[in-house]
C-alpha cells in the first residue's frame, strides 16, 4: 500500500497545477487577443479523467488491503446519509465564506423506499459532487436574499430543497435552490474547466498556513462543477443544471448516478 500511496501523493497536485496552467495560458492569449483555447475541452477532460482513474484505483486497492471486501466501491450506500454528510460539510463551507448557510430539506421520494436498492458508487466523488452544487445553490440563495428589499435583521436565506428519486433506471438527486438562475453568460460558463468568478484565487499554501476552522480545497480556481461532472461521467451518470421557469428563478442541479452495468463493464 506504501506504492499506492506514493502514487497518490505524487498526482495530488495535478488538477491545481493544470488549473493554474490554464488560467495563466488564458492571461496572456487576452492580453496577446489570441481568439483560439490552447486547452481544449477534450484535452482537458481526457488528462482529469486519467488523473481520477489512477487515483481511485490506488484507493481501491489501498482500502482492499486494509479489508474493506469491496474496496474503493461503495455497495448498498443509505444514499439519504451519503446526501446529508455531503450537505452538511457544504453548509460549514458556505457559513464560513458566506457568513451565513441556509436551510436544507433532504427530500426522499417513495420511489427509493421499500425494495429499492441504491446503485454501487464511489462514495468520495459523489460526496464531492453533492458539495459542490449544494455550496453553489446556498451561495445563490444568499446573493438574491441579500437583494431583496424588504431583508429585515431577523430574516433568513431561502431553504435549498434536495429530492432523491429513482427514475428511468437511475438515481437522481436534485438540488433545487431560490437564487439567481443561469444567465447565458453562466450555464456557458459553468462547466469551462479553470473559469472561476471568485475575486481571490485559492492557494495550497495559504490554506496550510491558515488557521480557518473550515477548509475549501481548490476553491475558486473553477474546477468544482467540472470535475463533478467528469466523476458522474466516469461510470455513466451526469451532472446538469437547469433554470426553474424563467432566469430569477433559480436552479436545479441533477446528478445521475447510472445502474447500467454493461456500461460500466464496457468503460
Amino acid at each position: 500500500s506504501d506504492i499506492f500511496d506514493q502514487i497518490m501523493a505524487r498526482h495530488g497536485t495535478s488538477v491545481e497545477t493544470l488549473a493554474d496552467a490554464v488560467i495563466s495560458v488564458r492571461t496572456m492569449q487576452e492580453i496577446m487577443d489570441f481568439q483560439n483555447d490552447v486547452f481544449s475541452e477534450e484535452s482537458v477532460e481526457s488528462f482529469l479523467r486519467s488523473r481520477l482513474i489512477i487515483q481511485l484505483l490506488c484507493d481501491h486497492y489501498v482500502a482492499l488491503s486494509k479489508g474493506k471486501a469491496t474496496g474503493a466501491v461503495s455497495i448498498g450506500a443509505d444514499i439519504v446519509d451519503v446526501v446529508d454528510d455531503a450537505v452538511t460539510e457544504a453548509k460549514h463551507v458556505c457559513d464560513a465564506n458566506m457568513g451565513v448557510a441556509p436551510e436544507v430539506v433532504i427530500q426522499p421520494t417513495e420511489s427509493i423506499s421499500g425494495d429499492f436498492v441504491p446503485p454501487p458508487i464511489i462514495r468520495s466523488w459523489l460526496h464531492h459532487a453533492i458539495v459542490e452544487v449544494s455550496k453553489n445553490a446556498m451561495t445563490s440563495n444568499i446573493e438574491q436574499w441579500n437583494g431583496q428589499h424588504d431583508m429585515t435583521k431577523d430574516s433568513l436565506p431561502p431553504e435549498v430543497v434536495v429530492k432523491i428519486l429513482y427514475e428511468n433506471n437511475t438515481l437522481a438527486i436534485r438540488v433545487i435552490d431560490n437564487g439567481t438562475g443561469l444567465n447565458n453568460e453562466k450555464s456557458e460558463k459553468a462547466f469551462r474547466f479553470a473559469d472561476s468568478t471568485s475575486q481571490k484565487r485559492w492557494n495550497r499554501l495559504e490554506e496550510q498556513q491558515s488557521y480557518a476552522a473550515v477548509r475549501q480545497p481548490l476553491g475558486s480556481l473553477g474546477v468544482g462543477l467540472p470535475l463533478s461532472r467528469l466523476m458522474m461521467r466516469v461510470f455513466g451518470g451526469d451532472l446538469g443544471l437547469t433554470n426553474n421557469g424563467d432566469s430569477g428563478q433559480g436552479c436545479t442541479a441533477t446528478l445521475k448516478v447510472s445502474y447500467d452495468d454493461k456500461f460500466q463493464a464496457e468503460n
